[in-house]
């Protein structure tokens, strides 16, 4: 049994169409995550995500694999910051089962080599505050606080 990542091919699309319903259904767990759902998550159904970012040039799909059964998907995004090239972590999600094994550290290690290859100086992404999971995997890798986005509803 062990951990691994690849760039998502066509045949993952039924795979991470289950992955991104299970994204979505288990996102109102966390505090901020109705928040999110409308303000911050990629806003197509997992098929229709799936194929646009297949067909893009400046998005990638890496799947995670745990004794290479798809686990996990992470979508990153080359944007301009700063007058730099940055990638953004758009999504990125692991079954809870296989959470803590070391499939999110193998996309995030494919991630900031493909980053590279795009001459990337800064990786970004977002976490909800009740995430701490998340926050702790963003920390390993220096992904710290840079904005803090607060809301009151009135």
């Amino acid at each position: 049994m062990f951990e691994s990542a690849r760039f998502a091919t066509q045949e993952d699309i039924d795979t991470f169409t289950f992955l991104h319903a299970m994204s979505r259904s288990l996102i109102a767990e966390h505090r901020g995550g109705d928040y999110w759902l409308v303000k911050e998550a990629l806003q197509n159904s997992g098929e229709s995500l799936f194929t646009e970012v297949q067909q893009s040039e400046t998005s990638v799909c890496i799947m995670g694999l745990y004794d290479d059964c798809p686990v996990g998907f992470l979508i990153g995004e080359i944007y301009d910051l700063l007058d730099a090239t940055a990638v953004d972590i758009c999504e990125v999600f692991v079954e809870p089962d296989a959470r803590a094994v070391g499939v999110g550290e193998t996309m995030m290690d494919s991630l900031t080599d493909w980053a590279r290859t795009q001459s990337a100086t800064y990786l970004t992404s977002r976490a909800l505050p009740g995430d701490r999971a998340l926050k702790n995997f963003f920390e390993r890798y220096r992904i710290t606080a840079r904005l803090i986005e607060v809301a009151r509803k009135l």
